[in-house]
């Protein structure tokens, strides 16, 4: 367990290099108006290829590699297919339907569909297909995840208009586009405090998909009050990006990372509530943390005429370059050259509520 926890630490620290150098060198308008746009997509099929689809074509544990295989044969094959899948969607979305331009609506659109992946992933624990195959599990929940996010896209927001007007309704449509933005993040915050930190705890006791649609409408009621309630006394920015970020961030972090680190060896509710407590406080030391050590980064965002705060860039960096960086090193690079992961987080894996025991414990790939 030490020896994990020591790997994860150094994985993380090392992630977080990469990601502030390539944030500083990469020229601002190429990250902030190319990749960040198309990062939403990478989150999305990040998540479809590790975890919804379970490693499915080529990576652990349900793609061709085997124990003794070098990792760098799922590495270079899973992220090849990742960059592939993210750009051609990209491609449909600003090329065909809904048509909108790479920056910056399509983060607008991407918001939306990163909600989807992980209400789907974790909330819905990719319910009704998660029993089927790692193939039908990543082609049916790619499916699933695009048509819901085109039809909320469709009926929830105007996002032809994308100026912050400080209300939470507009005429032109059911939300204004920033208060959607923020809403969007917010209920992705509460979708991976009980997703991840609390494992569905206690809805899965209410069955399948009782306990879904019960989860899908707390975390939605909750999003909503915790976004318009911090609006009181914090800037928009500071409460989607700063603060509803890094909570997004850490319950990632805590989670698929650091495997629950200490708190494992309890069973749930108490590993959530610890798990929770460990999160708050991290939240709490990573956004002055950032605020500090990314200065440099937004001074070059600044120069180039973008339109961003400390928050803004800081919540880039937690999700879309460190996160990205993380996920793609566990589920593709099976975390070469350190101890491989054990299984990634797919749906049969939400929600263990026991306890570990001491084979928890083991590695569980070799090679």
């Amino acid at each position: 367990m030490a020896k994990t926890f020591q790997e994860s630490l150094i994985q993380f620290i090392v992630a977080m290099i990469i990601g502030w150098l390539i944030m500083y060198l990469v020229p601002a308008n190429t990250f902030y108006t190319i990749y960040l746009p198309i990062s939403f997509f990478g989150l999305f099929y990040v998540m479809a290829l590790g975890a919804i689809g379970r490693g499915w074509p080529v990576a652990p544990p349900e793609g061709i590699w085997k124990p003794g295989m070098s990792k760098s044969v799922p590495g270079i094959c899973m992220t090849l297919l990742w960059i592939v899948l993210s750009i051609i969607t990209m491609l449909v979305v600003t090329k065909g339907w809904p048509g909108t331009p790479l920056f910056p609506v399509t983060m607008n659109f991407g918001i939306l569909l990163f909600m989807t992946t992980l209400w789907y992933a974790l909330s819905w624990g990719a319910y009704p297909i998660a029993k089927k195959s790692g193939m039908v599990n990543l082609i049916g929940g790619a499916v699933i995840i695009l048509v819901v996010t085109g039809i909320v896209w469709s009926i929830l927001a105007n996002f032809k208009d994308t100026a912050w007007v400080g209300a939470p309704f507009d005429p032109k449509g059911l939300f204004q586009v920033d208060f959607m933005f923020g809403l969007a993040i917010w209920i992705i915050a509460w979708i991976q405090i009980f997703g991840l930190s609390m494992q569905n705890y206690p809805f899965y006791k209410l069955g399948e998909p009782v306990g879904q649609i019960v989860l899908t409408i707390v975390v939605v009621l909750l999003g909503y009050f915790s976004w318009t309630t911090t609006l009181n006394f914090m800037s928009p920015s500071v409460s989607f990006a700063a603060v509803a970020g890094s909570i997004i961030g850490w319950t990632l972090f805590h989670s698929i990372i650091f495997g629950y680190h200490p708190n494992a060896k309890y069973a749930q509710p108490v590993r959530g509530i610890y798990n929770l407590i460990i999160v708050a406080v991290m939240t709490a030391i990573w956004i002055p943390l950032l605020r500090c050590i990314l200065q440099p980064v937004l001074a070059k965002a600044t120069a180039a005429g973008l339109p961003f705060d400390i928050s803004s860039v800081g919540v880039f960096y937690t999700l879309h370059v460190v996160a990205i960086l993380l996920l793609v090193h566990n589920f593709f690079w099976l975390k070469a050259p350190l101890t491989p992961p054990g299984p990634p987080l797919g749906p049969e894996e939400i929600p263990p509520v026991e306890a570990p025991g001491p084979e928890d414990d083991k590695t569980v790939i070799k090679g």
